[in-house]
């Protein structure tokens, strides 16, 4: 397994990428790949990993074993720096979302031997990070397959609305607090949007999986969401623990979340 540590000027992101070497490969074993055909093929799945507030790219590498489950699954995992932008294209900051799905997209499927193919690509993350991959796993079906949340902080536009979002970014992330419910930052309306426009299309809605402590301050707000999704017909894959807002958990939801894929 190897790790790598970049720092781009997309526009000041760090990030941290995780490769499974050709001599530790399942998938080269079972398809009779020479070292060569392995790099040169560009088939590996992607699983893009967002950090929570006051995080980096660093966070999911020195406080999980994502390097041993990813390497055991045969992806490749890329943790990003998003900063306290809250993954979205801020009112008055940094375009977070575009740097993640148009900049840093096209420098990873360039620069590393990974398919850029929907379906081989995965989005998921914690608190803040789990907000992030919520929305944007479900406003750009044509980069993601599958979105994993741990202890999302999917209730922060609700919060923030009324003035009771207390964390880092708010404001310079979402500007008017009238004008956030039912735009694109309200995770509630971007899955119901997503939803009636797969029912009008016919295509098939992303399989979510969702997780939370049952001792975190957000598990009210993530059983609402579980239960909005489901109503609105969405598959999704519950999981729960005694656990706060804590890492013991976060260990233990990613790789779970990494069996589940394909």
């Amino acid at each position: 397994m190897a790790r790598l540590q970049i720092h781009t000027s997309l526009p000041d992101v760090s990030l941290d990428v995780i490769i499974p070497e050709f001599m530790h490969s399942g998938k080269a074993r079972e398809q009779k790949l020479t070292e060569q055909e392995y790099y040169e093929n560009r088939n590996l799945p992607v699983l893009w990993l967002l950090h929570g507030g006051l995080g980096n790219a660093t966070d999911w590498p020195r406080y999980t074993m994502i390097e041993l489950y990813a390497e055991e699954k045969g992806i490749i995992v890329v943790c990003p720096t998003g900063n306290n932008g809250c993954w979205v294209n801020q009112v008055s900051g940094s375009p977070w979302e575009d740097v993640l799905t148009e900049k840093l997209w096209e420098f990873v499927h360039r620069m590393f031997p990974t398919s850029d193919k929907p379906e081989d690509n995965y989005i998921a993350g914690l608190s803040m990070g789990g907000y992030g991959a919520l929305r944007i796993g479900l406003l750009h079906p044509e980069r993601y397959s599958r979105i994993g949340a741990f202890s999302s902080g999917i209730c922060i536009p609700q919060e923030y609305s009324v003035g009771e979002f207390r964390g880092p970014g708010g404001e310079q992330s979402f500007g008017d607090p009238a004008a956030v419910i039912g735009s694109d930052f309200d995770g509630y309306a971007v899955a119901e949007r997503r939803a009636a426009a797969a029912k009008e299309s016919g295509e098939k809605l992303p399989p979510i999986y969702l997780s939370c402590g049952t001792e975190d301050f957000l598990y009210k707000a993530n059983i609402e969401y579980r239960e909005h999704l489901k109503k609105l017909g969405y598959d999704v894959t519950w999981d729960e623990g005694p656990f706060r807002h804590e890492w013991r958990f976060w260990d233990q939801q990613v790789e779970k979340f990494i069996r589940t894929l394909p």
